[in-house]
């Protein structure tokens, strides 16, 4: 519930702050949206964890492809996602002008949409190339579809852009260096954080997001004959949960590093909390 209702909060924050409804935070209500997809996906797999339910999961192929393309297709929109933020911020910090010229709404729209394009495709491709490896079927990605889908999926989708947005912010990092010394003797140094604070608010996501994500993508990786003798199936449970509760800690980090996120969040709880109080005095 609480990626649910983190995610939401995420959502309703943009919509009514003008201030927050920029480019930039256009990528982030999209993934906030991604969130809220992974934590319905989350609902279904905590029953799944449980002995009594998990066999009607293993029976119930079509729910169980479902659950897998839905998870799968969240997460590559997420990554997706960051990589755009990641490429927004640098153009925006190394080229402002061309930024302005550029990255319309129109350019942003487009931008937005394609994380989705892809992850949907990515993850409705699974209907069509699922292979039960166990009989009766278990509801487990890796052995419901053929490893060699994860193995080249993982690359593509997980490693190929988790590389480029590393390569990125490194990038980004050296020109807030060397941007940095250039000004430091200006008075002008509050508008110079003010450029580089969304830039590490998402070095912050992205930096939970990898080390939430990459045990699972790494044990997919690992031959299957060397998986089922010394990866125990708690240790590949555990590393997808890791992965899924990563959607509740985003709406934790934009606070941090955003003071408007910060003063509407605030905002929200508080009346949250008065609304409970009021319950519980006129019940």
């Amino acid at each position: 519930m609480i990626i649910l209702f983190g995610n939401t909060t995420t959502l309703v924050t943009i919509a009514r702050v003008r201030s927050l409804q920029t480019k930039s935070n256009a990528f982030l209500a999209s993934l906030a949206a991604a969130d809220i997809m992974v934590g319905l996906v989350l609902i279904p797999y905590g029953l799944w964890l449980v002995p009594d339910i998990r066999d009607q999961f293993d029976q119930a192929v079509a729910m169980c492809i479902l659950i897998i393309s839905a998870g799968s297709s969240a997460i590559v929109v997420s990554i997706l996602n960051m990589l755009m933020v990641a490429l927004d911020r640098l153009i925006y910090i190394s080229h402002p002008f061309l930024y302005q010229r550029v990255v319309t709404n129109q350019v942003t729209g487009v931008a937005v949409i394609l994380p989705w394009a892809i992850g949907l495709s990515f993850g409705n491709c699974q209907w069509f190339i699922y292979t039960p490896k166990t009989s009766p079927p278990q509801c487990v990605a890796n052995k419901m579809l053929p490893k060699s889908y994860y193995k080249y999926a993982a690359t593509l989708c997980y490693f190929i852009p988790c590389l480029a947005i590393f390569i990125i912010y490194i990038k980004i990092a050296w020109i807030a260096r060397r941007q940095g010394l250039a000004i430091k003797k200006m008075n002008a140094v509050r508008p110079f954080h003010d450029n580089f604070d969304p830039a590490k608010m998402m070095m912050t996501v992205f930096g939970v997001f990898f080390i939430s994500w990459t045990p699972r993508f790494v044990i997919h990786a690992v031959p299957d004959d060397v998986l089922n003798t010394y990866v125990p199936e708690l240790v590949y449970n555990l590393a997808m949960m890791l992965g899924l509760l990563n959607s509740g800690v985003n709406f934790l980090i934009y606070p941090l590093h955003n003071k408007q996120f910060q003063r509407v969040f605030k905002q929200i709880f508080c009346f949250w909390s008065k609304s409970q109080q009021w319950r519980k005095q006129y019940p």
